[in-house]
């Protein structure tokens, strides 16, 4: 591990803030992967790893630790999450077992596989309505118009907010995602701190009422939930429901854009698609692999340690690429290529070990559905070259500003 070979991109050069990383980041990415894989990011005060196993070892590694307040001061892990000192109250993802196992215990009897599938046929509902306002256009933008809006209508509803409140709740969930920008201008510390008060009083309210009056909804359900007679706090809810609104929202946006714009650069993967309508569960995990709408994910070390040959030291904030990851030529063969058949599309989307994604179940869902509703819908989907390809400013998340497409 080496902290100052050449010209090799560091700091804000490896965030979607840098132009080159934002539309091209792996430029940089590979670069790195064969130069210096386990980087010293003096800039930002961390250790960034671009190789496969090394992400693996990092994302698996059960004495590595994610809660911000344990990390020293002025580090990466705790600077990029808003507010985190000792007062500090973190969801599932910030926090450590066994307070995190036992959290992730009870959300798992009320959000599974099985609640998921139960869903199917509404979120086929809610896409196909989608593509129903837009089908008499020539052209569209497909995040603003169908990719953002169907996860937070899902989420919305599995949740069991009235329709009526769902363009705030998109308001929200969209300013929570800043909690995860390390560059946070006052502004977007501003819209952050609003969202999160205005969710807490949401949810609330409705965990007030559905302790009087049980649902059919999450809501319900996480109220509900109990295990050897443990039962989930009023802001173990909350902040539940909070980081389900930012999953069913951002990163499944991010997952559907990103694998329409690979299938539209890739004409004969997105024909194939068309031929063999049943290849599409492995064009989403292709699209996971290839373009992750999650860029990297961190971990702290509490003590020194090696992650393959690279020393760790105390207090160090470990970032995994998951975008390099899924691209290393060491595990997948012409890794720069979207090959929908690709038999191994080994990817790290979702995370690892004690931190897989809860929601990966309902992303999956979502992302079939929509790739499938939408070629269904439109035999001549094309980009609308009217219209430049540009990705979000969005530090840790990969996804797009807008993607329009021509359907007519």
């Amino acid at each position: 591990m080496s902290g100052g070979k050449g010209d090799l991109p560091s700091g804000l050069r490896l965030t979607p803030l840098d132009p080159v990383f934002r539309e091209r980041p792996h430029e940089y990415l590979d670069r790195l992967r064969a130069e210096d894989p386990a980087h010293r990011d003096t800039m930002l005060n961390r250790v960034f790893f671009t190789r496969f196993e090394d992400v693996k070892a990092v994302v698996s590694n059960r004495n590595l630790f994610v809660d911000p307040r344990k990390a020293p001061p002025g580090s990466y892990h705790r600077r990029i999450v808003l507010g985190a000192d000792q007062d500090f109250q973190p969801s599932m993802l910030h926090l450590d077992d066994p307070d995190h196992k036992r959290i992730r215990g009870l959300v798992s009897q009320a959000f599974n596989q099985r609640s998921v599938e139960a869903f199917r046929p509404r979120i086929r509902a809610i896409a196909s309505e989608l593509l129903d306002a837009v089908e008499s256009r020539v052209s569209f933008d497909l995040i603003a118009e169908y990719a953002a809006p169907l996860p937070t209508i899902v989420i919305a509803e599995m949740l069991g907010v009235d329709p009526a409140d769902q363009a705030q709740f998109k308001r929200w969930s969209d300013a929570l995602a800043h909690t995860f920008n390390p560059q946070r201008t006052p502004e977007q510390d501003a819209e952050l701190s609003a969202a999160a008060a205005g969710l807490i009083g949401y949810f609330q309210n409705a965990i007030e009422a559905r302790r009087r009056q049980r649902g059919s909804d999450l809501v319900s359900a996480l109220v509900a939930a109990e295990e050897d007679g443990d039962r989930l706090s009023e802001r173990e809810i909350i902040s539940t429901c909070n980081l389900l609104l930012v999953a069913g929202n951002v990163t499944t946006t991010d997952l559907i854009g990103n694998a329409v714009l690979a299938l539209l650069r890739n004409p004969d993967q997105l024909a194939l698609l068309r031929r063999q309508p049943e290849l599409v569960r492995n064009a989403v995990e292709e699209a996971l692999r290839y373009d992750p709408p999650v860029a990297q994910t961190s971990r702290l070390a509490l003590e020194p340690m090696m992650i393959g040959s690279a020393e760790v030291r105390q207090g160090d904030s470990l970032n995994a690429s998951l975008l390099a990851a899924g691209r290393d030529p060491a595990v997948h063969a012409d890794p720069h290529r979207f090959d929908i058949t690709r038999a191994d599309t080994s990817h790290f989307a979702f995370g690892g070990g004690a931190h897989f994604c809860l929601g990966a179940p309902l992303a999956r869902a979502e992302a079939q559905i929509a790739l499938a509703l939408l070629l269904e819908r439109f035999a001549a989907l094309g980009l609308d070259e009217a219209h430049p390809v540009e990705h979000k400013r969005a530090p840790v998340f990969n996804g797009l500003a807008a993607l329009w497409v021509r359907v007519g």
